[in-house]
């Protein structure tokens, strides 16, 4: 049986006078409680002992966080004023743990409920892990960054892992023992780079950043394309001359740098082209 409304006391009075009269009033304010429930409970490992400061958080049915609390030295934990659902999941989790989810539960106003969760140790939770972040040498993220993990073990390099950068130029490995490593970086246009390091704490973090340089050999583009007439049909043997796109865009300078013919199919390519704005035109001759 829940309470209507919360415990109060009334102001201290004192009968001084024989037969005195006098007046204590108490306004009762309701119980905020009353229309809602909690969830309480017990966390502990597989031998029963509790796990202390333990994180317990209640989702809704989308799994959208609605409540959180830590577990207290006994493993015990509350939550209270729980708005009426019904489904909820309780999850729990601590450093060196398995995440554990409760099954789903429903609560209705007024209503306490006890769900007890027993946490399993991480086999991996001694492992380590790499994090690290690419950039070019104006500090802009490099995305598609092949980054290759390599372990030294008895002097021999073995691949441990293959990756690449996200559109933030950032990396990870994870579940990695401790030991020797090097990072190699790759990609179009850079030199490849390696970066030494030497894990050696268990459950570490490893944060690299990397500036790659530009490879002059290999940072120039390609361009090609397709010649054809106003019917649609390829042009062989078409000249298509590469111009450079330079000043002010209202009234560039075009610098003629390539020429070339197109083959059958009407396909023309210029390769080793630096950066830069470019053009072509074509015509053919009778």
């Amino acid at each position: 049986m829940s309470e209507l409304y919360k415990l109060t006391q009334s102001q201290l009075g004192e009968i001084q006078d024989i037969g005195q009269e006098i007046r204590l009033d108490v306004q009762l304010d309701e119980n905020p409680y009353l229309n809602t429930g909690s969830i309480t409970g017990t966390v502990t490992d597989p031998n029963g002992d509790p796990v202390e400061n333990a994180l317990v958080k209640v989702l809704d049915k989308d799994h959208n966080p609605l409540y959180h609390t830590l577990t207290d030295a006994y493993g015990k934990y509350d939550i209270s004023n729980i708005a009426p659902a019904s489904e909820l999941h309780v999850h729990v989790t601590k450093q060196g743990y398995l995440l554990s989810e409760s099954d789903p539960v429903a609560i209705a106003a007024g209503q306490t409920i006890v769900v007890d969760q027993v946490l399993q140790p991480d086999p991996d939770a001694n492992k380590s892990a790499i994090a690290g972040e690419v950039f070019d040498i104006n500090g802009n993220p490099l995305v598609n960054i092949m980054v290759t993990l390599i372990q030294i073990e008895n002097e021999q390099e073995i691949i441990k892992a293959i990756t690449g950068t996200n559109e933030y130029g950032q990396y990870a490995f994870i579940n990695l023992d401790l030991g020797n490593y090097f990072v190699r970086l790759s990609g179009q246009g850079y030199k490849t780079t390696e970066v030494e390091l030497h894990i050696l704490q268990p459950s570490s973090i490893t944060k690299i950043q990397t500036t790659l340089q530009v490879a002059p050999e290999q940072s120039t583009g390609t361009i090609n394309g397709i010649i054809k007439d106003s019917q649609g049909n390829p042009i062989e043997g078409a000249i298509v001359v590469l111009y450079e796109v330079t000043g002010d865009p209202e009234n560039p300078t075009l610098i003629p740098r390539r020429y070339t013919r197109t083959i059958s199919g009407g396909v023309y390519l210029f390769g080793d082209v630096p950066q830069g704005k470019y053009i072509v035109k074509a015509n053919k001759e009778q």
